[in-house]
């Protein structure tokens, strides 16, 4: 078994290197690939830490990456699961409070204060599945809504795959707190991590970029346009034709709870077809942002209206087709940049003043 481990683990150490560097190589401008590269030094890092029997010199300089890999891991996920995420104050303080326990059990460790240093890995590990509790779950939720459908099947990977390898790793670690792991979980960890490493590197080799955002090589908008109009395209202009009918004149937004299925069952298509057509033709990647961007819509039209202006905020949401307020302040706030309250209030200024020289004007 130590012969095994003493093969794969370098071997997985240069693979989660090289998998960084081709993140680095072929899309470096690209969040997602800095996190990537960034997740992809902390596994060689932990792979490293991991396999030392002692924390020496070399080791103690790989520690922050090592203890910090399942954040890094945490924002990389969100980063390929969530379009619009970005990295917060919040996100930060998880690091920080990961690597303070991190660190506080090398030190209940070399005190040799081993009822400490199990309380640490317990709440450690909590912590850690936690967010990986955190990152399945958007994974689970966001599956239905997601138009991508190279990203839908990555999320059912991830939780089949994501699930066992957290539970695992967080077992193995609260069992094995302040004691050598045995030989074959050695040999175990590197192979797996040697394997999903070269996987990794593999798909990235071709068109890391477009990989990363979950699209082929030629989306439907670079492709060369197609001279002679077949079925396939009468189907997708009639579909076109009646999306446009459903959303604009029939207002089918204004539906709380509307789903995409829900949507393709009156519209009389299939779902994936609905799915491509919304992904590809009119450029969303998300079914709830797609139809979100008109309830925002129809809601800044009543903010705006000086007649409206008793409504309360709540009332506006609930009529635009939101269920409740927290939804429609972050959907507001993510469009607008500013709460529907402040909004209300610019805008109302603007229309009156409008309005006044309207009627000053026709007086």
């Amino acid at each position: 078994m130590l012969e095994i481990d003493a093969f794969f683990r370098p071997a997985a150490v240069t693979l989660a290197l090289l998998t960084a560097f081709l993140l680095l190589r072929d899309a470096r401008f690209d969040f997602r690939a800095r996190l990537g590269a960034l997740f992809g030094i902390g596994t060689a890092a932990y792979m490293s830490c991991s396999g030392a029997s002692s924390v020496s010199g070399a080791e103690a300089l790989l520690l922050p990456l090592c203890i910090g890999n399942s954040v890094f891991f945490w924002w990389f996920a969100l980063a390929l699961l969530e379009d619009d995420f970005r990295l917060e104050a919040v996100h930060v303080g998880v690091l920080i409070a990961v690597l303070a326990l991190g660190f506080a059990r090398v030190g209940a460790h070399i005190i040799e204060r081993a009822a400490l240093g199990q309380s640490l890995a317990v709440i450690h590990n909590l912590v850690i599945l936690i967010l990986d509790a955190h990152v399945l779950l958007l994974a689970w939720r966001g599956y239905d809504n997601d138009l991508l459908e190279n990203r839908r099947r990555f999320r059912l990977l991830f939780l089949i795959g994501g699930s066992l390898v957290a539970v695992g790793i967080a077992v193995a670690e609260v069992t094995l707190s302040g004691r050598s792991p045995a030989a074959w979980m050695l040999a175990l960890q590197s192979v797996l991590v040697s394997i999903l490493a070269a996987s990794a590197a593999t798909w990235l080799l071709s068109a890391s970029a477009s990989r990363l955002a979950f699209q082929h090589r030629t989306t439907a908008r670079q492709a060369e346009p197609i001279p002679v109009m077949d079925r396939k395209r009468l189907i997708d202009e009639a579909l076109g034709a009646a999306l446009e009918r459903a959303i604009n004149i029939d207002k089918l937004y204004l539906e709380q709870g509307l789903t995409i299925a829900a949507l393709a069952k009156r519209l009389g298509v299939p779902e994936h077809r609905l799915r491509k057509h919304i992904n590809e033709a009119l450029g969303h990647s998300n079914f709830n942002a797609y139809v979100n961007r008109h309830r925002i819509a129809a809601a800044k039209t009543a903010l705006r209206d000086p007649k409206l202006a008793h409504l309360p905020v709540l009332t506006v949401a609930l009529d635009s087709g939101f269920a409740s307020l927290p939804p429609f302040n972050r959907a507001f706030r993510a469009e607008t940049g500013q709460s529907a309250t402040a909004y209300r209030s610019t805008a109302l200024v603007e229309t009156r003043s409008v309005n006044g020289r309207i009627e000053s004007e026709k007086s």
